[in-house]
C-alpha cells in the first residue's frame, strides 16, 4: 500500500447503486478510523451522503484523480469485471466457490445442495490469480436463494475493514496471502433452482428426526502430538441408558463437570461425576430453560460457572456455593445477547470473552467482548464479529496456552453441527486487535463409537477431555425438533432477522 501500512487511503468501487451492504462496509471502515477517501461508481448511482468524492467510471480522468487523493487501494465491492487501467498498488475484490468466481453468491451452491457458502476477499495479481486475505464458509438457507445471498453479503461486507486493521498493525504485508486461482467471469445462471429450493426445505424438515447421542471420552495424547495432526486412542464412557453427557469440563482428578441432556424434555442441566464407567452423575445447575458448557474461569480466590443459557437472552456468571457442589446466580456479563458457548480468558491483563450469538449464525459468526475486570463492564470488541467461518469459529472448550502461543479450539460445523474441532492459533489478541489461524483439527473416527461428531476440547493438567455423537433417527426427535424449528422463526421474524439460522442444542444441526 504503497508504503503507508499505518495510513491505509482506500477508494470503494460500487457500481451504479449503493446497496446496504455496500454501505456497511464503508461503515466498518469508518468505526476503525479508515473511512474510504472515495466512492467509485456511474452518475446515475446514489451518492455517498457525506462528502466523499464520487468518481464517475465513465470519465477518463479516473485514474489521475485517484492518484490525485492518494489512493493506493481499490476495494471493488462489485460483481463486474476489475478495473485494470486505474494505475493503483492494489485491488481487492469478493469472490466465491471453490472455483474464485465473481458473484453474486449462493446460486452454485444451492443447486447443488451445500451446506454453506466458500467466501474469499482477495488481492488481485491477474485476471486468473490471487491471494486470499480473509476467508470463511457461510451457511446457506436452503430453501431461499435470496436470503442465503443477503446473509452472505452482510458478512462479507465487514471483511474489508478487518484486512485493512490487519495491515495497519503489520499482521498482513503487502505481498502476503495464500495464493488461489480465480475464474475471470461469472457463471452461467444456475438452472434447477426452484427445485432444489423446495429440497432443501423439505430436507430441512428431514433433519429435525436426526436425533444425536453424545458421551465423554479422554484423549490419549500429549499436547504435541495433537497440535502435530495426529490421530490417537480415545478412551470412552459408556452411553448413558436415558440421556447422554457431553461438554466435559475438568474439576480436579477423575471429576468433570458436563451437561446432562434429558430426552423427555428435550433439555439439558449441569451435572458433575467422574471418568470411569457407572459413576453417579449429580445436579449442580438447573433452570427453566435448556443449560450447557460449565465454562469455569479462576478470579480472586474464586471459581465461577459461566454456562450456556442462550435462551435466557443474557450470559451470566455463576458462583461455586460450594464449588462445586452448587452454583448460584452472580453478575451478569452481557445483557440482551444470546450467548452461545461462552468462553472468556485473561490475557496481558484483560479479560476476553468469546461467544456465537443465538439469534445470529451461531455455528459460524464468533463475537468477542472485552473488560478489564470478569465481572465487567464488558463492551465489544471492535473487530467483532471477529471470525465468519463453519470451519473454526464457535468455541469448543477453553483457551490454553503452550510454548508461549496461546490456542483457541473451535467447532468445526461445516458438514455438520460438531463435526470436528480446529484448533486456532491467537496471533492477535489486545482490546484493538484480534487475529487467529487455525493450524490443527481433531476429527471422529469413521469406524469408533463417535463417528459422527466431536465438538468439545479441554485441556487440563492431567488429561485431554472431548466429547463425541453418534447420530440415529427417531420420531421423538422429530416431533420436538419442528416444534423447535418453528420457534425459531417466530423469534427470527420478531426480531427482525433473517430466519433460518441453526437452533439452539435441542433442535438439530
Amino acid at each position: 500500500m504503497s508504503g503507508a501500512a499505518s495510513n491505509p487511503r482506500a477508494a470503494l468501487r460500487v457500481g451504479a447503486e449503493l446497496a446496504p451492504w455496500q454501505r456497511a462496509a464503508a461503515a466498518a471502515l469508518g468505526e476503525l478510523g479508515l473511512p474510504p477517501v472515495a466512492w467509485i461508481g456511474r452518475r446515475s448511482g446514489t451518492p455517498c451522503p457525506d462528502l466523499t468524492p464520487w468518481l464517475d467510471e465513465a470519465e477518463g480522468d479516473l485514474a489521475a484523480r485517484l492518484a490525485a487523493l492518494g489512493v493506493d487501494l481499490v476495494l471493488d465491492l462489485t460483481f463486474a469485471p476489475p478495473r485494470r487501467d486505474l494505475g493503483i498498488g492494489e485491488t481487492w475484490q469478493l469472490r466465491f466457490g471453490e472455483e474464485g468466481r465473481p458473484g453474486p453468491p449462493g446460486g452454485p451452491e444451492l443447486v447443488r445442495g451445500e451446506r454453506s457458502v466458500l467466501a474469499r476477499l482477495v488481492t488481485l495479481d491477474a485476471p486468473d490469480r490471487g491471494r486470499v486475505l480473509v476467508e470463511g464458509r457461510i451457511k446457506t438457507l436452503r430453501h431461499s436463494l435470496a436470503a442465503t445471498r443477503a446473509r452472505v453479503l452482510e458478512v462479507v461486507a465487514r471483511w474489508p475493514a478487518r484486512a485493512l486493521a490487519w495491515r495497519r498493525a503489520g499482521l498482513l504485508p503487502v505481498g502476503a496471502g495464500t495464493p488461489c486461482r480465480l475464474r475471470p467471469e461469472p457463471p452461467a445462471e444456475p438452472r434447477g433452482l426452484a427445485l432444489r429450493q423446495l429440497v432443501g426445505a423439505l430436507r430441512r424438515l428431514a433433519e429435525c428426526a436426526v436425533d444425536e447421542r453424545w458421551r465423554l471420552g479422554v484423549l490419549e495424547v500429549s499436547i504435541d502430538e495433537l497440535l502435530g495432526g495426529g490421530r490417537s486412542a480415545v478412551r470412552w464412557l459408556p452411553e448413558r441408558a436415558e440421556g447422554w453427557l457431553a461438554d466435559p469440563v475438568g474439576v480436579r482428578g477423575p471429576l468433570v463437570l458436563a451437561e446432562a441432556f434429558d430426552p423427555a424434555t428435550g433439555r439439558g442441566h449441569l451435572v458433575r461425576t467422574e471418568l470411569r464407567a457407572g459413576a453417579s452423575v449429580v445436579a449442580v445447575l438447573r433452570a427453566p430453560h435448556h443449560l450447557s458448557w460449565p465454562f469455569l474461569v479462576e478470579d480472586g480466590g474464586e471459581v465461577f460457572l459461566l454456562p450456556e443459557a442462550s435462551a435466557s437472552g443474557r450470559i451470566r456468571l455463576f458462583r461455586g456455593a460450594p464449588f462445586p457442589d452448587r452454583f448460584e446466580p452472580d453478575a451478569v456479563l452481557v445483557d440482551g445477547f444470546a450467548g452461545v458457548d461462552p468462553t472468556v480468558v485473561r490475557h496481558a491483563g484483560d479479560w476476553y470473552l468469546f461467544a456465537t450469538d443465538r439469534a445470529d449464525q451461531d455455528e459460524a459468526r464468533l463475537h468477542l467482548f472485552v473488560a478489564e475486570e470478569l465481572r465487567g463492564p464488558w463492551r465489544r470488541h471492535p473487530m467483532s464479529p471477529v471470525a465468519d467461518d463453519l470451519r473454526a469459529a464457535r468455541p469448543a472448550g477453553p483457551l490454553f496456552t503452550y510454548e508461549g502461543s496461546l490456542f483457541r479450539p473451535a467447532q468445526d460445523c461445516s458438514r455438520t453441527y460438531g463435526g470436528g474441532v480446529v484448533i486456532n492459533r491467537i496471533e492477535a489478541l489486545s482490546p484493538e486487535l484480534f487475529r487467529e489461524v487455525p493450524v490443527a483439527r481433531l476429527d471422529p473416527d469413521p469406524t469408533g463409537p463417535c463417528p459422527d461428531g466431536l465438538h468439545t476440547l479441554t485441556v487440563t493438567d492431567g488429561a485431554i477431555l472431548i466429547d463425541g455423537k453418534r447420530e440415529r433417527r427417531s420420531l421423538r426427535a422429530f416431533l420436538r425438533n419442528l416444534w423447535a424449528l418453528r420457534d425459531e422463526r417466530r423469534a427470527a421474524r420478531a426480531t427482525g432477522r433473517q430466519a433460518g439460522g441453526s437452533l439452539a442444542r435441542e433442535s438439530p444441526r
